[in-house]
This record gives structure tokens, C-alpha cells and sequence, in this order.
């Protein structure tokens, strides 16, 4: 039995304790809603820099202006989460939908209810600046999976908390070894 526990320790910790993981790293991470502190101090902790949009008026402008390496989504951050994600990772057949909706037929759909439309050269440009920025939409409450979104459909996975902490996973995905073999980390 002890054995047993010695080996369940020792995968957890060659899990969650290789240097590559535990590693300080310096990443900016934009924090679009709101977050527990305790989740803003670990990663502060661990090196980041946080950029706080707790609505998504004016997200797209501060996307298409800077860098981020990854971009952390309470989904139901004031104007909808999930549309903002979409709205970032969407197709050209999407985009003209968004497009349609944004910027011509206001009213028509729920999508971003409440947010000021950036202009449409600034979604364009937040777009493909983050084309490859992975997004981590949070788990809802009482939920314990979270979501990486890098290329939809094909290149997005979900991830239990228990298998991988979401600050963990903030602070090491990597799209380039995402898209290579899902769910890679840094």
C-alpha cells in the first residue's frame, strides 16, 4: 500500500512538479471578468503579469493594441463570455455573421448584448493578432473543467481541474505545441 501511494506521488509530482512546469516564466495574461483573488495572486506568484477587462466594452481595442500570451475568460463576464470567445476564434463564415450582426442588423441576435461595437478594423486586427493566442474559458460554479480554445474546432480541448490546475495550464500552454499535439503544454 505504501508503494502504491509513493508511485501515485511520484506521478503527481513528475505531473505538476517538473521544473518546466514550477519554473518562474514571465506571461501576460489579459483577465477579461472577473476572478477570485486566490487565482490572481497564484499567478502573480508564478510570474504573470495581468491585464484586468473585468467587461468587454473596449476588449477588442485593448487586444488589437498588445500582445498577450494568454487570455483567461470568466464566462459570464457582462456581455457574454462565450460570444466574446467566439467572436475572437471565429471562421470567415462566422465572421461575416458577426459582421452582420456588429455592424448591420443590430438587434437581431444575442451576440454581445450591451458591448459597444469596436470598429470593424479593430476586430479584424485583434483577430489576427491572437489568432494563435490560446483563450482559457473558466469553469462555471461548481464546475470543475475549463476550456483551451486555440484554432475551433479542431484545435480546442477540455480539462478537468483535477488533471491539470488552471494556473498551471495559464502559465505553460503553448499554441505551437497545441496545435502539433492537442492539449501540449509549454
Amino acid at each position: 500500500m505504501a508503494s502504491r501511494r509513493r508511485s501515485l506521488a511520484v506521478g503527481l509530482d513528475a505531473q505538476w512538479g517538473e521544473p518546466r512546469f514550477r519554473k518562474r516564466i514571465s506571461r501576460k495574461i489579459l483577465t477579461v471578468g472577473e476572478f477570485p483573488r486566490t487565482l490572481r495572486d497564484e499567478l502573480l506568484d508564478r510570474g504573470a503579469t495581468l491585464v484586468d477587462a473585468p467587461t468587454l466594452n473596449g476588449v477588442f481595442d485593448l487586444l488589437a493594441a498588445e500582445a498577450f500570451d494568454v487570455i483567461l475568460v470568466n464566462p459570464i463576464v457582462e456581455g457574454g463570455g462565450l460570444d466574446f470567445v467566439n467572436a475572437l476564434k471565429e471562421g470567415p463564415v462566422e465572421h461575416e455573421r458577426t459582421k452582420a450582426t456588429l455592424y448591420g442588423a443590430r438587434g437581431t441576435a444575442a451576440f454581445l448584448r450591451g458591448v459597444q461595437p469596436p470598429a470593424l478594423e479593430t476586430l479584424v486586427s485583434a483577430r489576427s493578432r491572437h489568432a494563435l493566442t490560446p483563450v482559457l474559458v473558466t469553469p462555471l460554479a461548481g464546475e470543475t473543467s475549463y476550456a483551451i480554445v486555440v484554432q475551433p474546432p479542431m484545435a480546442s480541448a477540455v480539462r478537468s481541474l483535477d488533471q491539470l490546475p488552471l494556473t498551471t495550464a495559464a502559465m505553460t500552454v503553448s499554441a505551437a505545441e497545441f496545435l502539433g499535439r492537442t492539449g501540449a503544454l509549454a
